[in-house]
């Protein structure tokens, strides 16, 4: 018997391979086998197969030639293998030299899909004649490549090396190509184009395009153009690279206008200038299991130029960061440095310039069963106050020395109650502290319209925090035999834990002898308890509560393996020994707030969350966020959404989407302001799907008394689907 081996690697992307035996195949058909001892030549008819371990040959009609161990498949031959599938009209094997040979071949794995007239080689290295490959189905708007040779290697996963090369939308060519390389899983192009009419704009068109110009990355154009304001372009790019040692991912977007409108001022009354444009760069690099580094820059022009322009972007990222950071992770520490910077004239910027950080992960205390932890850090703090107070003239500056230390011991008071006390330190040293007096005002009197003058002491100053405190943990379980068919309910398990957290900061005593940078941000998310978490690190105050909470977990089974999770309810009151300033001004009491967090996933096609937050005493709400979704498998999906903040915000969202057919589905959207009884935005539309690769958008727009967008907006998007 001959000496068989693989026959095939998917020629061109997916990796099929036919591994051979040393024993002959078993071969059937439909009609008897034929086997001439003459010419030693099996011949099978008649829906043929040819199976090989887990891989089946199939064609009208297989010939076997075990004189020369050549394998001959004619008509209809298909090849599949662990869910890969190749078709062609006919396949020669040579079983010794491993060289295989096809005719009119059909190949692919989503979303590639590969034709071409013949192909030939080994398992290592492909030669395609006549090809065609195909992102996305085939069909009159699929983008696809067309090129008389390919070369296909199995090196770092598969490479596709293309001579004279044509990028085509369906039978229209757009781009001839000298050549062109791509790696297997890597999107190969990008484009998106967005057309539409309003009053600001007039009548435009947006488009962004990348193509690929290498392996590792691509490159092209932001391409705008508007009827009242000009044209916008500029150049973008992506960029991933990945080996055994590294990885880095990243992206550059550009764009530039000679704006010939004329613009609204922007934030603080600030005016726009006719030359615009924006800057992004993200950025992430992985070097080994230790180091990463993580940049993101953003340089606009004016606080509206992507708000005016590409609404998408600034609906991302309506106040653009700026930083880098460099983390190494040790054993049981991460080393760090980070960066923040000012790149935009019309922002406040706390800029680091750098931060040098080191953070011990908690270790044991030799064998007394507690654990302690410290980090350390230096800074050099800038901030330009005057960008929105032209009085302030003077940069407040500083170099800051941080220190933190904590030490706790968890007692197992039993198999169901946890104590954990635990003491703590903050020590932070200022040097060459500067700061206009009158800023020192506004951080002394922040809710004051008048900010009142001030002096700073001293340009340096140690401050010391001293913290104790103690966390009660308690743990319980019940289970239920409870089944519910609808719900997909099997079995029911309760997770409860009460928890009591005590903390207290000793007073800083601090007033006017620092030059406040790290202030308290706007936050109503619950405090952070632990001394050495807090951020605000130049405005912390003397501090003395306990929260209680009640966290529920309810799980059922999951189908197949493990469990999923029901619903989740969460309580959680604050009590306030030593009470300061609410962040409206008015004073804080003693039972401080109570928050209420309630999500719920009974089935997979209902989700409802809910976060709440009431003043304890009085029991008014001063804060409401929820979100509920229901959907009908692919059919449709509704959801409302709210968003309440006592006195500032009263705003609902509702949206819907129905899906009329395979391609195409309806939207709606509309927003309410309880506030002013008004809905300040609806949006009306159609998503249509074009041979799976394209979404083309159509979107009607109605907006109320919008600030820099206009009252009404036609829109229509085309989008690459596989992007």
């Amino acid at each position: 018997m001959p000496r068989y081996a693989r026959i095939f690697s998917l020629i061109f992307f997916t990796k099929l391979s036919l591994p051979l035996f040393a024993a002959l195949p078993e071969l059937s058909s439909i009609e008897p086998l034929e086997f001439d001892e003459v010419a030693q030549r099996l011949v099978a008819r008649g829906d043929a197969r040819l199976d090989f371990q887990n891989t089946r040959l199939s064609a009208d009609r297989i010939t076997y030639y075990q004189e020369y161990s050549l394998a001959d498949a004619i008509g209809n031959v298909a090849i599949s293998r662990d869910g890969n599938r190749m078709i062609a009209e006919r396949l020669s094997y040579d079983t010794q030299e491993n060289i295989f040979a096809v005719d009119l071949l059909r190949t692919g794995k989503w979303p590639i899909y590969i034709s071409g007239v013949t192909a030939g080689g080994t398992i290592e290295q492909t030669t395609l004649h006549g090809a065609t490959i195909y992102y996305g189905d085939p069909g009159p708007f699929t983008p696809n490549l067309i090129s008389d040779q390919v070369e296909y290697l199995s090196e770092d996963g598969g490479v596709i090396d293309m001579a004279a090369t044509t990028l085509r939308i369906g039978n229209i060519p757009l781009v001839k190509l000298p050549s062109y390389k791509h790696h297997l899983g890597h999107t190969p192009h990008l484009l998106e184009a967005n057309a539409g009419s309003d009053s600001e704009l007039g009548v435009y068109l947006q488009t962004t395009s990348l193509f690929p110009i290498n392996s590792w990355l691509r490159a092209g154009v932001n391409l705008d153009l508007y009827s009242k304001r000009g044209v916008l372009a500029g150049p973008t790019a992506q960029y991933l690279y990945s080996t055994d040692t590294q990885s880095i991912v990243g992206s550059v977007n550009t764009a530039y206008i000679n704006d010939q409108g004329d613009p609204d001022p922007g934030i603080y009354g600030k005016p726009i200038d006719s030359d615009r444009g924006f800057v992004e760069w993200r950025h992430q690099h992985h070097i080994g299991e230790r180091i990463n580094i993580t940049a993101s820059a953003s340089y606009w022009s004016d606080s509206e130029i992507t708000r005016d322009f590409r609404e998408d972007y600034f609906s991302d990222n309506q106040q653009p960061d700026s930083f880098l950071e460099a983390v190494y992770a040790g054993d049981n520490y991460y080393l760090s440095a980070f960066g923040r910077f000012r790149p935009n004239n019309f922002q406040l910027v706390q800029e680091r310039l750098p931060e040098l950080r080191f953070d011990m992960l908690p270790v044991p205390v030799f064998n007394t069963g507690a654990y302690q932890r410290f980090s350390a850090s230096y800074a050099r703090l800038e901030e330009d106050f005057g960008r929105i107070i032209p009085e302030v003239n003077d940069r407040s500056q500083m170099d800051r020395f941080d220190f933190t230390y904590r030490l706790e011991r968890p007692l197992l008071l039993s198999d169901w109650l946890t104590l954990t006390p635990l003491i703590g330190a903050r020590v932070t040293h200022y040097e060459n502290q500067e700061i206009d007096p009158i800023a020192l005002g506004i951080y002394n009197d922040p809710y004051s319209n008048i900010p009142a003058p001030a002096t700073l002491r001293d340009d340096q100053h140690t401050r010391e925090i001293y913290e104790v405190g103690f966390d009660l943990e308690a743990r319980a379980y019940a289970t239920y035999a409870t089944h519910n068919k609808i719900w997909g309910i099997d079995g029911l398990r309760h997770l409860v834990r009460p928890v009591l957290r005590y903390r207290y900061y000793s007073d800083p005593d601090s007033e006017n002898q620092i030059a406040a940078i790290d202030r308290t941000a706007f936050n109503l998310n619950r405090p952070l308890l632990d001394l050495s978490d807090v951020r605000n690190v130049d405005s912390i105050e003397e501090t003395h509560l306990a929260r209680l909470g009640v966290e529920n977990l309810f799980q059922t089974r999951a189908t197949g393996y493990g469990s999923r999770t029901l619903a989740a309810l969460n309580f959680y009151q604050d009590i306030l020994f030593e009470k300061n300033t609410r962040y409206d001004g008015d004073d804080q009491e003693t039972f401080h707030a109570s928050w209420i967090e309630f999500v719920v996933t009974p089935a997979p096609w209902l989700k409802f969350d809910i976060a709440g937050r009431f003043q304890t005493e009085s029991l008014a709400l001063e804060e409401l966020r929820s979100r509920t979704s229901i959907h009908s498998g692919e059919i449709w999906e509704i959801g409302l959404s709210t968003n309440f903040l006592d006195g500032q915000i009263n705003q609902y969202r509702i949206d819907f989407i129905l899906r009329v057919n395979e391609r195409n589905s309806l939207l709606a959207e509309a927003r309410y302001d309880a506030e002013t009884n008004q809905f300040t935005e609806a949006e009306i539309g159609i998503n249509t799907r074009l041979n799976n690769a394209w979404e083309l958008i159509y979107a009607l727009t109605f907006r109320n008394d919008a600030q820099r967008e206009s009252d009404v907006e036609f829109n229509v998007r085309l989008r690459f689907a596989q992007n």
